[in-house]
């Protein structure tokens, strides 16, 4: 039969490496033209998607002009735009990162307490990345959240959920009646 700890550590270092890996995964769809606008300009307007990596990194794209999705493209522009990095993606991927080194940590309370923390910073940090109005500032019109991204903001809600449920256990457990010392003279304590 396993250790309950080496199971817990286990199924904690899967937790956060699978939200981890699927910043590797497309996270969001960018669109800088309604199609009306598309069509009345005749001009293609291809869909961008984007992977978390590249949101924690920012990313050069070709041929996407949010600046001009509602009139005409200047024929003398640049044929590409920058999307900086995201501060909300960059914490969620450092709270992945942290709740997989904790798995080392040896003390269970501290284990367990911290991976609650990394695992709710991470799914605040997507939460605040879907709401922030940063990429729809650029002159975006629609961003859609893609399963990249529903997917790490469900790992890192489960994360929390398992270690705060493991942290309420392992205190409840140490305040039950086995592990107190017994009596030296065999009575009830009082």
């Amino acid at each position: 039969m396993a250790n309950p700890e080496v199971a817990s550590k286990g199924a904690q270092g899967g937790l956060f490496l699978l939200a981890g890996l699927s910043f590797l995964l497309p996270f969001v769809s960018l669109s800088c033209a309604s199609e009306e606008a598309a069509e009345g300009m005749d001009m293609e307007q291809v869909d961008q998607t984007l992977t978390g990596v590249e949101l924690v990194l920012g990313s050069e794209r070709e041929g996407f002009f949010p600046e001009n999705a509602r009139g005409r493209p200047d024929p003398e522009a640049e044929p590409g735009f920058t999307i900086p990095a995201e501060p909300f993606a960059v914490v969620a991927l450092v709270a992945a990162l942290v709740g997989l080194t904790l798995v080392f940590v040896r003390i269970t309370k501290t284990r367990l307490l911290g991976a609650s923390i990394a695992g709710a910073a991470g799914a605040g940090s997507l939460l605040l990345l879907a709401l922030s109005p940063t990429l729809r500032a650029l002159g975006l019109n629609a961003v859609t959240l893609l399963y990249g991204f529903w997917i790490a903001f469900g790992l890192f809600i489960l994360a929390t959920g398992a270690h705060v449920l493991q942290l309420r256990s392992s205190g409840m457990s140490s305040k039950s009646p086995l592990n107190e010392p017994s009596p030296q003279n065999g009575r009830e304590p009082p």
